[in-house]
């Protein structure tokens, strides 16, 4: 369907009336996807070309991004920007940076013995950025567990200061990420690859952590639950859900633990909360079991023991087990916090994770990660920010400023000119202009520049390199139109043989505009264009009209030239109308450049294929 039922701005409803030619009418789905079906997507057919980019760099109005930014191509994203208004926020993220430099300048006094903090902050980043990478990879190719760098009892060194205040400090893996859901995070909606790819581990708190004044009201987190902050051993513990992303290093230490008493996952809760609508059989019971009601002998017990004693007795012995248990991990977590202020800590060598896993062709890339994380650990530990007391206090405060900062910097690019689709083809294609010297380096258009603005037809780099080469200088007119036949056919005839009756000029013509293709496509493909330059030519030069075109400008009649090729009248028609038009431009380059040889040749050119049939009016037009 096209067009609109009713006018806009006059009709509150439209009729669409839907004829049926035929006995029967269309099936039932062929009519829904008929009204409610999605439309064409339109796509920007907006592509620069070399005599675009030269006349725009000869006029002032109007530059070569401006043009950009005024195609179809860049609408949605202009409109974007002007929508989310980016230039105020991009405003405000400068005054914001702005006083975090002036505050971090004032407290410079407080950070004795952690002047190194920034590049620590860099380092670590860095750091966390690879084990990311080669942790995303270990469990796409190995499961949940990393292939043991994430096993429940690993020990970890986690860094999450803006979220949860800590930086470096140690965490026990209780729970490995969820194979299952990793294995099917594409199929899963609403599921974020960030949550797919976290573990829950206990995580030591900072020695100076304070906790929060919570109510019984507030306090939403059961105990051993996800989120649930407790006290062992004079420190504070939290169980929180721990990202790839927040892993500055995998230890090689490694504790056998119960990650049933560690870690109570509110599995039934959830279900219960969300389970119940979703599914249908949420409380129904397992073909088999039996209720409660059904079993004679339920509230009955045995003789001889008491049944409030014994369950006191096994919920105590439970707590006590639970309790010891958290004890030994908060002491294992005390000792490597211990370690790593020694520099001593052990890594895991993760290379060890890839066995019996297929990586194909990022092996070495894999290897090489490995190697600079190992590196990144000891620039990390040299630093004296690394044993600072204070060092989450100022890991922070970089953080904040520091990611205000790439806030900052990628407003400024989002408003740019850099982040435009065709801008790094536009930057390609002006620094070939400049080797070829059609442009200087201030952008001004050189007389190449000039020739080549006067070709619209066809390539016209391989018009404007034919013409200073001199290619078409000693060709007589109506060997100059057959070559330059070649620019404007655009149909496959195969492979082009030179025929006997064409004169040997002209056959050297063709040699030379082949090289001049040849060279030029791969001229652009070194300066970035995803160009083949044998692909290239092939596509800019068709010689299947060439002995056509040369025969029509020796005054062949127009049935005889057609006995030549198995190409159209049509197509013979529409090239040799065309090719009127690039003698012209072609003429215009001479009178450029300064040629008034070439430039009567095309004059006579132009008047020996503008006649008879083929320049006839149009009974359609006139």
């Amino acid at each position: 369907m096209a067009g609109r039922a009713g006018r806009r701005g006059l009709d509150k409803v439209g009729t669409v009336i839907l004829c049926c030619f035929g006995d029967q009418p269309p099936p039932q789905v062929t009519l829904k996807n008929l009204l409610t079906g999605t439309s064409t997507k339109l796509e920007s057919q907006f592509r620069l070309t070399f005599n675009m980019i030269l006349n725009l760099l000869r006029v002032e109005d109007m530059s070569v991004e401006g043009m950009i930014k005024r195609s179809f191509s860049e609408f949605a994203t202009q409109r974007a920007l002007t929508n989310e208004d980016y230039p105020k926020l991009l405003s405000r993220g400068i005054k914001g940076l702005a006083k975090l430099e002036k505050r971090w300048e004032q407290e410079a006094d407080a950070r004795i013995g952690a002047e190194d903090i920034g590049e620590y902050f860099s380092t670590s980043s860095e750091l966390i950025g690879q084990n990311r990478e080669i942790l995303s990879q270990l469990l796409s190719a190995a499961g949940g567990a990393a292939g043991g760098a994430l096993v429940p009892g690993r020990i970890l060194l986690v860094t999450s200061a803006k979220k949860q205040g800590y930086v470096r400090t140690p965490a026990m893996v209780v729970k490995s990420p969820d194979a299952t859901a990793i294995a099917s995070k594409g199929k899963t909606p609403g599921t974020s690859s960030t949550r797919l790819q976290s573990a829950v581990c206990i995580v030591l708190m900072p020695e100076s952590y304070i906790p929060p004044q919570n109510d019984g009201a507030d306090a939403k987190s059961k105990i051993q639950s996800l989120n649930y902050i407790g006290s062992s051993k004079h420190r504070y513990y939290a169980i929180h859900e721990v990202g790839i992303g927040d892993i500055v290093l995998v230890s090689s230490t490694k504790q056998k633990i119960d990650s049933k008493a560690l870690f109570k996952d509110d599995i039934k809760g959830k279900q219960s909360r969300s389970g119940g609508k979703l599914d249908p059989f949420a409380r129904a019971t397992a073909v088999g079991s039996r209720q409660l009601d059904d079993d004679p002998f339920a509230g009955m017990m045995a003789r001889g023991k008491n049944k409030k004693g014994s369950a006191a007795s096994s919920s105590s012995n439970t707590v006590s087990s639970e309790q010891s248990q958290i004890d030994e991990v908060v002491l294992k977590l005390i000792d490597a916090e211990q370690l790593e202020r020694n520099s001593s800590f052990g890594i895991m060598d993760l290379r060890d994770c890839t066995k019996g896993t297929h990586q194909g062709n990022d092996v070495f890339k894999f290897r090489s990660a490995c190697d600079r994380v190992e590196d990144l650990v000891l620039i990390m530990r040299s630093f004296q920010s690394h044993t600072h007391p204070s060092l989450e206090r100022h890991y922070a405060a970089v953080e904040r400023k520091e990611t205000l900062r790439a806030t900052v910097s990628t407003l400024r690019h989002s408003l740019s000119n850099e982040s435009l689709a065709l801008f790094p083809d536009f930057l390609q294609r002006k620094a070939l202009l400049r080797t070829l010297g059609y442009v200087d380096q201030s952008d001004t258009v050189c007389v190449k520049g000039r020739v080549a603005c006067e070709v619209n037809t066809c390539e016209e780099l391989i018009v404007t390199e034919m013409v200073f080469e001199g290619v078409l200088n000693d060709l007589e007119p109506a060997e100059i139109v057959a070559a330059l036949s070649a620019l404007i056919f655009q149909e496959k005839t195969g492979d082009f043989e030179p025929d006997a009756e064409l004169p040997e000029s002209l056959v050297d013509c063709w040699k030379k505009m082949n090289t001049i293709a040849t060279n030029l496509g791969t001229m652009q493909r070194d300066h970035g264009l995803h160009i083949d330059p044998q692909e290239y030519c092939e596509n800019s030069l068709k010689f299947g009209l060439v002995h056509v075109v040369y025969e029509w400008a020796l005054g062949v009649p127009f049935s005889s030239i057609c006995e030549l090729t198995l190409v159209q009248e049509g197509s013979i028609v529409r090239t040799i109308t065309r090719l009127d038009e690039l003698c012209r431009e072609v003429r215009n380059c001479a009178r450029v450049l300064g040629n008034p040889t070439l430039y009567r040749k095309m004059e006579a050119a132009s008047v020996a294929i503008k006649r008879d049939i083929v320049f006839a009016s149009s009974l359609y037009v006139s």
